[in-house]
C-alpha cells in the first residue's frame, strides 16, 4: 500500500525507490503483489506515461494513510536515533579493565544514549536477558549471532615478588609441578596446562592449585603471593610497569585467544547501536 501511494504521489517507480530506500524493482514487485491481492489493476503503466485506474483511485485514500504513517514512524525514530538505552552484557575483567574507558569517551560524545549493563562471569543468554550486544573471550557456541572480533590477548605465566621470595630456587620449566597455581577455570585445557615457545611445547598438570571463574580475582591472588598464575595480559599491564607482577618464564605462553563482539542480526539495527559498534570497533 505505501509503495502504491509513493509511486502515485512522485509519478514514477524511480522516485518512489528513492523515497522509500528500495531498488526499483522491489517497487514493481510491491505493486505486483497489491495488484495480485486485490485482484485489479491500480496501475495504468507504459514506457512513458503512469495513471491511476479507476480500482486504484478507490484504495488510493488508504494507501496514503499507510504512507503518512510509515513517513512519520520513520521520523520518530530518527529523531530518537541518537537517544535511548544500550543493554550490554560481559565480564568483570573486560568492563573494568577494556571497556570502561571507552564508554566513558563515548558517552562524552553522545550524552543521551543511555547503558544498562549486566556484568557477570557466568554466560548471559542474550535472548532471554534481552541483551542487545554482548563482549565475550570466545564467540564459537553462539550461533546464528554476528560476532566480530574486538581484540587479541594470551595467558602467560606471572607470579608476585613476594611468592618468588618464599622459594629456594627460580622457576624454571623443570620445577613447574612443586608450584602452587592459580588457575582461571574457563580458560585452562581441561585439568592440563600447556605452554608453548615456538616449537617447544611443555605440557603438565598441577597438583597444588586454586581455581576461579574470574580473570580479576585470580590477579588478585597472585598478587598476594598466592602462587603461579596464567593470567591475560591486558589486566596485568599496570602490575606489571609498577613492579607487583613479574612475568615468569618470558617466550612461553599459554594459549592465544580473541575477543568478540556479539548481536543478534546485522539488519534493522538501531542508529544509537551502529553508531556504538562503529565506535568499538575503531578503537584502540
Amino acid at each position: 500500500m505505501a509503495v502504491f501511494a509513493a509511486v502515485v504521489n512522485t509519478g514514477s517507480f524511480n522516485k518512489a525507490a528513492t523515497l522509500l530506500g528500495i531498488s526499483r524493482p522491489a517497487v514493481s514487485e510491491q505493486i505486483r503483489k497489491l495488484e495480485e491481492l486485490v485482484k485489479v489493476r491500480v496501475l495504468q503503466r507504459s514506457t512513458r506515461t503512469l495513471s491511476v485506474t479507476p480500482d486504484g483511485e478507490k484504495i488510493l485514500p488508504l494507501a496514503q494513510s499507510v504512507l503518512e504513517s510509515l513517513v512519520m514512524t520513520d521520523k520518530v525514530l530518527s529523531q530518537d536515533e541518537l537517544r535511548g538505552k544500550i543493554r550490554l552484557s560481559t565480564t568483570y575483567d573486560i568492563a573494568n579493565k577494556w571497556l570502561l574507558k571507552r564508554i566513558n569517551e563515548f558517552s562524552t560524545q553522545y550524552p543521551f544514549i543511555e547503558f544498562d549493563f549486566l556484568i557477570s562471569d557466568d554466560r548471559v543468554d542474550m535472548i532471554k536477558s534481552r541483551v542487545d550486544l554482548a563482549i565475550r573471550v570466545s564467540a564459537m557456541d553462539e550461533m546464528g549471532f554476528v560476532a566480530r572480533k574486538l581484540f587479541d590477548d594470551e595467558l602467560e605465566v606471572y607470579a608476585a615478588p613476594s611468592y618468588l621470595d618464599t622459594l629456594n630456587e627460580p622457576v624454571t620449566t623443570e620445577n613447574l609441578l612443586s608450584q602452587r597455581w592459580i588457575l582461571i577455570s574457563n580458560l585452562k585445557n581441561g585439568g592440563e596446562l600447556v605452554l608453548q615457545r615456538q616449537s617447544e611445547i611443555l605440557r603438565f598438570s598441577p597438583v597444588n592449585f586454586f581455581e576461579t571463574n574470574s580473570p580479576v580475582f585470580a590477579k588478585d591472588m597472585v598478587f598476594s603471593g598466592m602462587g603461579l598464575g596464567l593470567l591475560i595480559n591486558h589486566i596485568t599491564r599496570d602490575c606489571v610497569e609498577a613492579g607487583k607482577l613479574v612475568k615468569i618464564l618470558p617466550g612461553w605462553k599459554a594459549r592465544q585467544f580473541s575477543c568478540y563482539l556479539l548481536y543478534p542480526s546485522r539488519s534493522y539495527l538501531p542508529r544509537r547501536m551502529q553508531i556504538f559498534i562503529n565506535f568499538l570497533m575503531n578503537s584502540k
